[in-house]
């Protein structure tokens, strides 16, 4: 058993737990409108201010939320070109 034991790791320990983590994509894939936030896409600081607005947070900056969005791969403003995408003008 003790050898399947995670070894200690250099660094800091996560800040932030997976479930806030969720809740950051959950509402970056969402629309600002249903936070009365009057944008049409989400900025990480739009999001970073939501995120301590809702309790989600203490606090976060706006960089950490744009690492985590891109490390993701998070691009919820393209979804709307995926499912419809751009006609050809004729």
């Amino acid at each position: 058993m003790e050898r399947l034991q995670d070894a200690e790791r250099a660094g800091a320990p996560a800040t932030f737990s997976l479930e806030q983590i969720l809740q950051l994509f959950a509402m970056a894939c969402e629309r600002p409108e249903q936070y009365g936030r009057p944008i049409s896409e989400w900025t990480a600081g739009e999001l970073a201010d939501e995120m301590v607005k809702q309790g989600i947070v203490e606090s976060i900056s706006p960089r950490h939320v744009g690492r985590l969005r891109e490390e993701a791969s998070l691009k919820p403003h393209q979804s709307g070109y995926w499912l419809n995408p751009p006609r050809p003008c004729l």
